[in-house]
């Protein structure tokens, strides 16, 4: 490997064998994509999980960048070790996985942040559920992690907790289109995938629907409202992975209009009625945004517009999960 880190775009800059073990049952058919930038606290314990399987699955595919606190160093020394191709990319997450996606060759793609783990039993789990189902995704709920109160509350919105009364007639099956994507509305910025670490794609699928880059940190879940009308999601129920809370102190931009746009872009794709009800949704959160900003001098609470927003918003939504029963 060279000394000098040499910054390209999407440059494979080595190819490394891989010495695999492979038997019956083990993942071997999964390209494990591995974005690495400025993770290096966590990058030890990461690699750790990653060793345990590494000999069992089609590839790893390091997408590496340049990152100040040596995170890109350790990660080439970490290939040299495990093998599989690295990649140079440019900063950007998304990105990084996009690299990935495009450059796997096996027949099911697990993007293995670092932080987010998983097992070998796992990833065959995931992989067993997809071929069963005939679906183009698999989705179940991550555990959290670090496992405090706070962290629950903060996730317990996830469409994977929220609903999983839901979707537990949907184990090891495809969840209904229509259910999926109206799940997916009623979630709003929050992605019915939950955490990527605990989902596996199916890379026939997934090459041609890459994640777009211009939705502020919620790109997986702008990639769910984009592609749910064209794809199959299978459900596991079990915990197979771990997601690592990252940085919880960071704030997190949520441009609503996006959301709004998405959500109404999607609705075309339900019944009649259903299309209705989310016109009405987003039309009253709408208009509970506008008083929201009113300032001091007039808060919300005060106005009777207000209050019937927020009176029809509780009802619409009321209504729709009905549907999903």
């Amino acid at each position: 490997m060279p000394k000098e880190w040499l910054l390209a775009s999407h440059h494979i800059i080595q190819t490394l064998p891989m010495n695999r073990k492979q038997g019956l049952g083990t993942p071997c058919s999964i390209s494990v994509v591995v974005p690495v930038y400025q993770c290096a606290e966590r990058l030890a314990h990461h690699l750790v999980a990653l060793e345990a399987f590494s000999r069992k699955v089609h590839e790893l595919i390091w997408v590496i960048t340049r990152s100040e606190d040596g995170s890109h160093h350790l990660a080439l020394e970490a290939a040299n070790r495990l093998g599989g191709r690295v990649i140079e990319a440019p900063r950007g997450l998304y990105q990084a996985w996009n690299t990935g996606i495009a450059a796997a060759e096996g027949d099911f793609i697990y993007m293995s942040t670092v932080g987010d783990t998983i097992g070998e039993l796992g990833l065959t789990r995931l992989a067993g559920i997809l071929e069963t189902a005939k679906a183009d995704l698999v989705i179940s709920p991550p555990e959290i992690y670090p496992p405090t109160h706070h962290h629950r509350s903060v996730t317990a919105h996830w469409p994977l907790f929220r609903f999983s009364d839901v979707l537990a007639p949907y184990a090891q099956r495809r969840i209904p289109r229509s259910h999926a994507m109206l799940m997916q509305i009623l979630a709003g910025a929050s992605g019915l995938a939950g955490s990527c670490a605990s989902c596996l794609f199916r890379t026939s699928a997934f090459r041609k629907r890459l994640f777009p880059t211009d939705y502020h940190h919620y790109g997986d879940t702008a990639w769910m409202y984009l592609n749910l009308p064209r794809i199959d999601l299978a459900y596991c129920p079990e915990k197979v992975a771990r997601f690592w809370i990252h940085d919880p102190q960071i704030h997190r931009v949520v441009d609503k209009k996006q959301i709004y746009s998405l959500s109404t872009k999607l609705s075309v794709h339900l019944p009649g009625e259903e299309q209705e009800l989310v016109r009405r949704l987003i039309d009253s959160l709408v208009n509970i945004d506008a008083h929201r900003g009113q300032g001091l001098f007039c808060p919300w609470w005060l106005s009777t517009d207000a209050w019937r927003s927020r009176w029809i918003r509780n009802r619409v939504q009321s209504q729709l999960i009905r549907k999903l029963f």
